[in-house]
């Protein structure tokens, strides 16, 4: 398929050792029922084979480029995807995340139709034992209760001129800063009221050291195959969480149960998890814990 010399969208994907789940989410784009996109994969110093993943698919509305050095957080390669791009949206998609085949198509047609700036769908959480969660858009945006995902957003490109790209000094929470001078700008929101967006939580999966039987793997042969089946089965484990746990999916603690942990979280969002040195701290432990150290040490 030949690129549109100026697509309506630009999908920028950016990735860091991890060709196997790339595939497969580069997959689900190509098979979107709005075909007048661009893609940036955008590496952010990948060392494996992602670039030979790209060029596989042979579709040359489909770009790679690999940072020189890698910064550890998505916000860099995000940045480069923004500065490459041509569409009058922006759409992101986590390396590890999977679109249903209305995703683009939805938002676009909500931004359009309500003369948005920046539309939203409902996504789901995937962990081991099924969906373990569920996310929109938070009201407010360091609200640590509500899940987050860029791979539910899609914005008009000039958003990012006017409040600026995203930074790369907060490691945790880049995404929230993002939305936060969003919501502070007086964005025009819409939402697409579908699930579109299947997350696998690098911290359950410990996405980043797989190398093989990945997790998308079943969910992918459903979306090729039957794809509504999928999102109304998904949609069915949501309610039955939903009865089950109530509004947040699984089992929830009480602050009274381990009253030292619930004090911690209470002071670290007193002081802004986004700030220095406590930013850096939870870093070094998400890295710990989703597999990201132990690639960097062992890159591919």
């Amino acid at each position: 398929m030949h690129e549109s010399p100026t697509p309506a969208v630009t999908v920028i994907v950016p990735t860091y050792n991890s060709s196997g789940a790339l595939r497969m989410s580069l997959e689900t784009v190509l098979r979107q029922d709005f075909a007048d996109f661009e893609v940036w994969v955008i590496g952010d110093g990948c060392t494996d084979d992602s670039a030979s993943v790209v060029r596989s698919f042979g579709d040359d509305r489909v770009h790679w480029t690999n940072l020189p050095v890698n910064s550890g957080a998505p916000a860099a390669p995000r940045n480069e995807g923004l500065r490459r791009a041509r569409g009058k949206y922006v759409a992101y998609l986590g390396h590890d995340d999977l679109w249903f085949p209305w995703h683009l198509s939805g938002l676009m047609e909500s931004i359009e139709k309500d003369g948005g700036d920046f539309a939203y769908s409902l996504g789901a959480l995937i962990g081991p034992e099924g969906v373990v969660g569920v996310f929109s858009l938070p009201e407010s945006p360091w609200n640590k209760r509500s899940a987050i995902s860029p791979s539910n957003w899609m914005h008009r490109t000039s958003l990012a001129e006017h409040i600026g790209l995203w930074s790369t000094t907060i490691r945790i929470g880049d995404d929230r800063d993002f939305l936060r001078r969003a919501y502070a700008a007086n964005t025009r929101f819409c939402f697409f009221r579908q699930l579109s967006v299947l997350k696998y939580p690098s911290l359950l999966w410990r996405t980043y050291s797989l190398t093989s039987a990945f997790p998308q793997s079943g969910r992918l042969e459903a979306i090729r195959r039957t794809p509504e089946a999928l999102r109304l089965e998904l949609l069915q484990e949501v309610a039955e969480g939903m009865a089950k746990w109530g509004y947040r999916l699984g089992p929830q603690s009480s602050p009274c149960r381990k009253p030292l942990r619930w004090l911690v979280s209470l002071c670290m969002d007193a002081y802004g998890r986004h700030r220095w040195p406590l930013n850096r701290l939870l870093y070094w432990s998400w890295s710990r814990a989703s597999g990201l150290s132990e690639k960097k040490r062992n890159p591919e």
